[in-house]
């Protein structure tokens, strides 16, 4: 274990090798009692598991080119075109394996199976992220393809502007009103209409939490996640809820389980105007709402557009920074946590 981590403390005993008393600190898991001391703080989420650097999902995905592709339960099987099942077009695979055949690259998935390199493409995610928060700052996303932000007040006088992208961050300072029109001051001296930007608003905890811990707060009108900690937010970013049909339920929740990723999938839906899909090692999951998460997305980078089958949908590393900070914490080398009596999972407000 790391010097200065705060572990949770279910139970105590003695026991052989130990002058003091063993401390189960995870499921199995035991630290004697003199390495540790006693803190009023909750257990640390820790950031697990590490990746390589410059990967910012678990492992890589691929998806199915239009016309679908071939899935083999070995390798062997793809020599005579005997396929295990047939993978639709968009359906996604992770990449666990990169392996050569008779001269040709495959991909090993997530459940063992193969498919040729070529019959797939490899995902390429949003690197979008969030920021985070100092003393209750302002902050605004463009969420249009274009917007404008304006030199000056277009007071009724000619004004030059410039066009910024989505996903755009300002911080703001200030509020003006323009024949009707509410205008946002920013950082930086520009002017953009309040109706084109997302921003999040500060609220406080729906429910008593402690002063150290982190909690979620889902504004599905803004588009915008406000992550806080105790009744202080510390990090906002964009998010994808659940389009029309499909709307993230309001209330709030505790995270009931934790993964690190998972499969979603509905490859044959009831509604025959729903598209299905497939989509394999699902990053960063935290499920509060029954099968509802949140979750990083590795198949669309809109964010602060509603999107998603009812989950929230966030940016990959924005999906990581969530995760980690997440109660309960997850130990070294696990993939997935329940939450316990003594360490309860995260509060998620969906508003």
């Amino acid at each position: 274990m790391v010097g200065g981590q705060r572990l949770p403390a279910y139970r105590m005993a003695s026991g052989p090798g130990c002058s003091s008393l063993w401390v189960e600190v995870y499921a199995e898991g035991w630290v004697c009692g003199t390495d540790l001391v006693a803190s009023p703080l909750p257990p640390d989420a820790v950031a697990l598991p590490e990746l390589p650097a410059g990967q910012i999902t678990p492992y890589p995905c691929a998806f199915a080119r239009e016309e679908g592709a071939p899935v083999f339960a070995r390798l062997s099987d793809a020599a005579i075109e005997y396929s295990e099942r047939w993978l639709e077009g968009g359906f996604a695979i992770a990449v666990r394996r990169k392996v050569f055949y008779q001269g040709q690259r495959f991909y090993r998935s997530a459940g063992g199976l193969y498919v040729r390199a070529s019959d797939v493409f490899l995902a390429r995610p949003s690197m979008f992220h969030g920021e985070e928060i100092r003393d209750r700052e302002l902050l605004g996303w463009t969420f249009r393809p274009s917007t404008r932000a304006y030199d000056g007040l277009p007071d009724g006088r000619r004004v030059s502007f410039s066009s910024v992208p989505r996903q755009t961050v300002f911080r703001l300072t200030a509020e003006h009103e323009v024949r009707g029109v509410t205008y946002l001051q920013t950082s930086d001296g520009k002017y953009v209409r309040a109706s084109d930007l997302r921003r999040p608003t500060y609220l406080d905890p729906p429910v008593p939490v402690g002063p150290h811990d982190v909690w979620f707060d889902v504004d599905t009108s803004q588009q915008v996640l406000v992550a806080y900690r105790g009744e202080e937010p510390i990090f906002a970013t964009l998010i994808s809820s659940g389009r029309r049909g499909h709307a993230t339920p309001r209330g709030t929740y505790r995270v009931w389980a934790k993964l690190v990723t998972g499969r979603m999938a509905n490859e044959e839906p009831e509604d025959p105007e729903e598209k299905p899909y497939y989509l394999e090692d699902v990053p960063w999951v935290l499920y509060f709402n029954d099968d509802i998460a949140l979750h990083g997305a590795y198949w669309h980078g809109a964010f602060g557009q509603v999107r998603s089958h009812g989950c929230v949908n966030l940016a990959p590393l924005d999906a990581r920074w969530v995760f980690d900070r997440a109660q309960p914490a997850l130990p070294r080398g696990w993939w997935s946590i329940l939450p316990s009596p003594d360490d309860p999972g995260s509060v998620v407000r969906v508003r």
